[in-house]
């Protein structure tokens, strides 16, 4: 019974992923036709079986590692920039997570293959999420400052929507709710009073 739920803990896990990706794959990149889902879900799924395949001869826990290492470097540095920055402009975004997910990235493909130098650079190169998310943060703070006349215009009002306790009416349905007509809103009150 463990081994059966583990086994479709990991099966709901890896298609999961598996649709979000083509999804994105077939809208982003692709013209967004069902044929070109199938092929991006083809993609999603090749790609990973692909470093499966070089990455049997590797412990579990450095391969969960480096996968870590590589979101860690990417998308940690855009969620918390973007989230509690408001400097944070396009280009720079761009930048950092090209350098940090791409630093990472080539120092698991290079993990994969072998070709690992050994002393310090070669414990970096295993663990490159100590380089890595530094300078993807370092990489949009730069950026962004050079390129600060792409901040959009409504960012604060935006961050103060994201921030904001909903008890203070800035969501869209609370100015929906404070502009109706007093019998509508007085309808919608009486009837989750009840």
């Amino acid at each position: 019974l463990v081994a059966a739920g583990a086994f479709a803990a990991f099966l709901s896990t890896s298609s999961g992923l598996m649709v979000s990706v083509a999804g994105v794959l077939s809208t982003n990149v692709l013209p967004a036709r069902v044929r070109d889902y199938r092929l991006a879900a083809f993609v999603a799924g090749l790609v990973p079986l692909v470093f499966a395949v070089f990455a049997q001869s590797l412990d579990i826990a450095q391969v969960v590692g480096m996968a870590f290492a590589v979101a860690a470097s990417s998308f940690c540095p855009l969620l918390l920039l973007g989230i509690w920055w408001r400097g944070l402009t396009d280009a720079g975004a761009v930048v950092g997570l090209l350098l940090g997910g791409g630093l990472s990235l080539l120092a698991v493909l290079s993990t994969l293959v072998g070709v690992v130098p050994s002393g310090l650079p070669g414990a970096l190169v295993a663990q490159p999420a100590v380089v890595t998310v530094p300078l993807a943060f370092l990489a949009m703070i730069l950026v962004s400052k050079a390129t600060a006349r792409r901040v959009p215009s409504d960012v604060a009002r935006v961050l103060a929507r994201l921030h904001a306790p909903e008890r203070l009416g800035l969501t869209h349905e609370r100015e929906g709710a404070r502009f109706a007509e007093p019998a509508t809103l007085s309808g919608r009150i009486g009837r989750h009073r009840k």
